[in-house]
């Protein structure tokens, strides 16, 4: 066991906050540390540094590349969500894009309409249609005696 010795006790009269055992603990770290080359430190600082980069680099380029995915994902998603409801509602890029179009694919993609559409599609439209104009029946029968009182 290391004791304090006096001139722990007069170097701690000057910083009376430290206390003699700072100065004791010092004398032993310093008298410890004297026999150990700074080189050898250097290098395993150096490696771990390097470790330490290499994963920071690897794992935000991780991230960065799975933000990109992801975004570059949704983006395209979106864009053929809007170009199917520019179909839908009849847009003029669109219809003249697609199916009105005069390049090489468009009378393949009226053919595709017209061969999985056909008769089924044609049936449906029928059938959206007439539960609309029945709707539309309804709220007029609605209105008309509502506005009788």
């Amino acid at each position: 066991m290391t004791e304090i010795v006096e001139d722990d006790i007069k170097d701690s009269e000057r910083r009376e906050v430290l206390g003699p055992g700072y100065f004791a603990a010092r004398r032993i770290a310093e008298r410890l540390m004297a026999g150990v080359e700074a080189e050898p430190l250097r290098k395993v600082a150096d490696k771990v540094s390097d470790d330490i980069r290499t994963a920071v680099y690897e794992y935000v380029e991780d991230h960065m590349r799975s933000d990109l995915e992801s975004n570059l994902q949704g983006h395209i998603a979106g864009m053929v969500d809007d170009t199917v409801k520019a179909l839908l509602t009849g847009e003029s890029w669109a219809m003249n894009r697609y199916p009105l179009s005069t390049r090489y694919d468009a009378v393949d993609v009226r053919a595709a309409c017209a061969k999985h559409g056909g008769e089924p599609l044609l049936m449906a439209r029928i059938a959206d249609l007439e539960k609309r104009v029945s709707e539309l029946a309804e709220s007029l029968k609605w209105e008309r005696e509502c506005r009788r009182y």
